[in-house]
């Protein structure tokens, strides 16, 4: 492996490490939400940062000729992701799930610029173009985020629903 190769299947393992974290943070807060379309909305983030990892997964192995060995990748990324998480599994209202929302969106930017500035460090090729797509993709979820939180500092709703008002 050349050292151009080398610098690659570095960026390549930190990007996975920020899906995985990515895939368990919207996992773990779409059974923590109390809202059915934030639900939804998370569990989607989740399935697709997940997607992401297998692009990512595959390129190191093009690359590096060997699978990424995920136990040693991601432990510490898992220790500090578990500070991101509620003591408590209970069920969040608004206020909390701004704050996921909130930083959901500081993550998705953190993705972007990573995937961004990778593509910009290296010549046209398939690792260059694999960035490119993924700064595009974690651009989307950042823009859905940033609408969701949008429509529930509206009250408390998400995407046309509103909740019912009592009348008389």
């Amino acid at each position: 492996m050349n050292e151009n190769t080398g610098k690659i299947t570095d960026i390549l393992k930190e990007a996975i490490s920020i899906e995985i974290y990515g895939m368990e943070f919207y996992s773990i807060f779409s059974d923590l939400v109390e809202e059915e379309n934030a639900k939804s909305l998370l569990r989607g983030l989740a399935r697709d940062e997940g997607e992401h990892r297998e692009y990512l997964e595959k390129e190191y192995k093009r690359l590096s000729g060997k699978p990424v060995d995920n136990k040693t990748l991601d432990k510490e990324n898992r220790e500090k992701a578990k500070q991101v998480f509620p003591e408590s599994m209970e069920t969040l209202g608004i206020a909390e799930t701004r704050e996921v929302l909130e930083l959901g969106i500081r993550t998705e930017k953190r993705s972007i610029e990573l995937y961004s500035n990778s593509a910009k460090s290296m010549e046209a090729g398939e690792s260059k173009a694999l960035f490119l797509k993924l700064a595009g993709f974690e651009d989307g979820h950042k823009k859905l985020l940033e609408d969701a939180l949008y429509y529930l500092e509206q009250g408390g709703s998400w995407y046309g629903y509103s909740p019912p008002t009592l009348e008389g």
